[in-house]
């Protein structure tokens, strides 16, 4: 067996054993779900801050991003949500003080503020939706994107030949891209027609735009290793890289379907 279908068999193991840990999410909801999307969070920010700061630096920065993250889920959690975006505020806060005790003596001292910053906003303001869809809701965005990366995985394995965006992914190709795309649209329209509460052919706008959003997260992720000259953001899931690679398409794309749903109601 050559080492590419080694890899092949880890990622489509690890695949299945987030797929059984999320259907059983799904399934229990409750404090079950709660607990999973706040150690969804709490890794996804430590892996992010250290794609900048490094493995081991700013550990109480890193631990106030990950209390506040729990603050505004929780909150949410609890059907308010304008509590939570107090705590958005009281992280802007903390950020604005760090920097104005800092910005005569350090330099660039408002860097690590505005990561800081931009961590809250990237993972659990993005997060949020997962506390309030339902689980056919939630089913349907998570197996959508699934399928979306699952379909550019193989598709651009098998034939791709042009490159995506090479400075961004050099690894992603157009064909990829196209085949992300139609996976998505054909589960859409079949996942609609079967449990959908309007045209089935409405979900094919909806995959293009889900699957958009999730190719955009996806290559935003991207940069964001790219920028900081590491493959993956971590190594705690086998065949994906870390948390943050598994979760980058969700994190754009599920917000976008929870805004869309509230004004067409798909479910």
């Amino acid at each position: 067996m050559t080492a590419s279908h080694q890899v092949d068999i880890t990622r489509i193991c690890t695949g299945l054993i987030i797929a059984a840990v999320l259907g059983c999410a799904l399934y229990f909801r409750g404090f079950f779900l709660l607990f999973l999307i706040m150690l969804v969070c709490a890794l996804a920010l430590w892996e992010f801050f250290s794609l900048f700061w490094g493995k081991s630096e700013r550990i109480a920065g890193r631990i106030c991003a990950i209390i506040l993250g729990w603050g505004m889920i929780v909150l949410t959690w609890m059907n308010r949500p304008q509590d939570a975006l107090v705590f958005m505020g009281a992280g802007f806060v903390l950020a604005a003080i760090s920097f104005l005790f800092r910005w005569r003596v350090v330099e660039n001292a408002f860097e690590p503020s505005g990561i800081f910053m931009a961590g809250l906003a990237y993972i659990p303001l993005l997060l949020l939706p997962a506390t309030y869809l339902t689980s056919v809701k939630l089913l349907f965005i998570l197996a959508a994107v699934s399928i979306s990366d699952t379909s550019a995985y193989f598709v651009g394995t098998r034939f791709g030949k042009h490159k995506l965006w090479p400075s961004v992914s050099p690894n992603k190709s157009s064909e990829g891209a196209v085949g992300s795309l139609l996976g998505c649209v054909i589960f859409c329209t079949i996942y609609g027609a079967i449990f959908g509460s309007i045209n089935f052919l409405a979900f094919i706008p909806l995959a293009i735009v889900i699957n958009f959003f999730a190719q955009l997260g996806d290559l935003f992720e991207s940069a964001l290793k790219r920028s900081a000259n590491v493959k993956d953001s971590g190594n705690l899931l086998p065949g994906h890289g870390g948390i943050l690679d598994r979760a980058d398409s969700m994190l754009f794309a599920m917000p976008v379907f929870a805004v869309v749903d509230q004004w067409f109601h798909f479910f």
